[in-house]
């Protein structure tokens, strides 16, 4: 094959590729609009049966958002033993109580962390700033939503850990303040380690949308308005699996807020 031959079938070659690149760019490009459309369609269907059902809700604040997969997560003392310790200093005195219960004590108070995610700790647990030592450990642990409610010297603060970016809608922290000290904490906090993920559920956001209003007409639950749609974890327990995260579809609406369970449609009120 000559020199000139081999230029003509490179460039042959490299038509092909080219071609093949344009027809994938437009095969991919009409599915996508494909999508958007059928998208469209099935908001401004939503729309029309919660109207028709006299309640509000934005076709545009439907996301489109693919829900996480389950995951099953695995004690971790250790975890719990940071956890105590960011309240109780690292000098600790540790001990597996059975029943899976864990429990950490130092001169300042004590800890007690059980299989399910669940702990209290009590005592004098903090300098004198408890709110930045909530902040702190909000950062540390990963919660968010931070609230407080403080009158004078005392009241109570509130967050809700997030694993994966996602809220754990049932997994809370809630701090306790008297006399300017932070006395108590108590909550659910949850380990990182975990085994390999399942499959990423299937539940798009306007599936968990009509299972609310099924469920909704079924209660006969007052509702107007429909104020948000987002994706979160709901903390499940078994005796086989203590703490599990089951990915659910957070509605908030004008009174109250519901979840549907992504994996069993199954609608419950936070």
């Amino acid at each position: 094959m000559t020199d000139t031959e081999r230029s003509r079938l490179k460039n042959i070659i490299i038509l092909i590729l080219a071609l093949v690149n344009v027809f994938l760019l437009v095969s991919l490009s009409t599915r996508l609009l494909q999508q958007r459309s059928a998208d469209s369609r099935s908001s401004s269907e939503l729309v029309r049966l919660f109207q028709e059902a006299g309640i509000t809700l934005d076709g545009d604040a439907i996301p489109t958002d693919t829900p996480p997969a389950a995951r099953t997560l695995t004690r971790d003392t250790a975890a719990d033993e940071k956890v105590g310790a960011f309240f109780l200093g690292s000098d600790l005195d540790t001990t597996d109580e059975g029943g899976g219960i864990f429990t950490c004590t130092s001169d300042r108070g004590s800890a007690s962390f059980r299989s399910g995610g669940s702990f209290d700790i009590t005592g004098r647990l903090a300098g004198d700033d408890p709110l930045d030592a909530c902040r702190k450990f909000c950062k540390r642990f990963g919660y968010g939503e931070l609230t407080f409610s403080i009158s004078g010297s005392g009241g109570s603060a509130a967050a809700v850990q997030y694993y994966d970016g996602y809220p754990v809608v049932n997994c809370t922290v809630t701090f306790q303040v008297e006399n300017n000290a932070l006395v108590s904490v108590s909550g659910t906090h949850l380990p990182d380690a975990r085994t390999p993920d399942g499959a990423a559920a299937s539940m798009t956001a306007a599936t968990a949308l009509t299972r609310f209003l099924d469920a909704r007409r079924e209660s006969g639950q007052v509702v107007s308005a429909v104020t948000g749609v987002s994706l979160c974890y709901e903390l499940q327990s078994t005796t086989a699996a203590p703490m599990t995260l089951a990915p659910a579809w957070r509605i908030a609406t004008d009174t109250g807020t519901y979840l549907v369970n992504c994996a069993s449609g199954a609608v419950s009120r936070v």
